[in-house]
């Protein structure tokens, strides 16, 4: 891959001057933060930096699924968290996975619904 020291003196000055917005990361997060962007400033320069020619990061990988937190991270999080907290954050969760479903076709995210499981040792479940 080309590394930016390589890239001569005005290959240099055209990708990092006169930028309005700067996002890094090419997932799912960094595209819909840029389609935003786009959106609300329609004549602003805007730069998506990705690390290599694709992205390679969560989105592409295992960690690349939405949720708001399943019954055991609400439980753990009630237990250390103030209550209003933990619902509003659940709550801004929700609102960003149906905003996702608005921007994306869930066909092209591939979206399935699938409920949740917590698998629990006993000792976990609270039994002795």
């Amino acid at each position: 891959m080309l590394q930016f020291k390589d890239l001569s003196f005005w290959e240099k000055v055209s990708v990092t001057e006169g930028i309005d917005f700067l996002v890094i990361g090419g997932g799912i997060v960094g595209i819909a933060c840029a389609i935003s962007l786009r959106e609300k400033h329609p004549n602003a320069r805007i730069v998506l930096l990705e690390r290599g020619y694709l992205p390679t990061g969560a989105s592409t990988k295992n960690a690349g699924f939405a949720c708001f937190g399943s019954v055991t991270e609400l439980a753990d999080d009630l237990s250390k968290i103030d209550p209003q907290t933990v619902w509003d954050t659940v709550d801004l969760r929700w609102r960003g996975l149906k905003r996702l479903q608005e921007r994306f076709d869930p066909k092209v995210l591939e979206l399935k619904i699938r409920g949740s499981w917590d698998l629990l040792h006993n000792s976990q479940a609270g039994e002795k």
